[in-house]
């Protein structure tokens, strides 16, 4: 005598899950937004070298001097590609917090660049003097230009090329 095979209950099975085909909604920041996020942090972090180069005994054995250009290879190489990233792999994702913390890891990634001069000595000391304070000041020019970035939905039509249909159903 042979026993039946087992039979699923229908409790067990689970429905099907249908891919979204709608398109999601996309955070643009625009170029406005990216300098203001980028570039406004960058040129306050070199500001801050310079000032600091300029008060008496900071910068006397010439410790300060050479972090100008670096901060500048460091916004150029890591923050201009960097903050580009953070904005393209995060479009889909509208909440700020996101975005603000990305802007944050490219700015401690600034860090990093300063072995460029070599890694003896006191240098690998200056990677958080460098990381921490542009990290923040990125974060921060993020959270800036929040009000300039915009939410767009494809599947909305702009308005100037909105057909007259879609612009009015009513007489159509």
């Amino acid at each position: 005598m042979t026993t039946p095979a087992p039979e699923k209950s229908a409790r067990r099975r689970r429905p099907s899950r249908k891919q979204d085909t709608s398109s999601r909604p996309v955070l643009r920041l625009g170029l406005a937004g990216w300098i203001v996020s980028w570039l406004v942090p960058t040129a306050v972090m070199g500001g801050l070298l310079l000032a600091l180069g300029f008060l008496p005994g900071l910068n006397d054995e010439g410790f300060l001097a050479p972090l100008i250009p670096l901060i500048a290879a460091a916004a150029v190489v890591v923050g201009i590609p960097g903050t580009l990233l953070v904005s393209w792999l995060y479009r889909h994702q509208l909440r700020p917090t996101v975005h603000i913390l990305g802007y944050v890891l490219v700015g401690l990634l600034y860090g990093p660049v300063v072995l460029v001069v070599g890694a003896g000595g006191l240098i690998p000391m200056l990677i958080p003097l460098i990381g921490f304070p542009a990290g923040i000041l990125l974060g921060i020019g993020r959270w800036m230009a929040q009000p300039l970035a915009r939410v767009e939905n494809p599947d909305e039509a702009p308005e100037h090329l909105a057909t007259p249909e879609t612009k009015d159903p009513e007489h159509a």
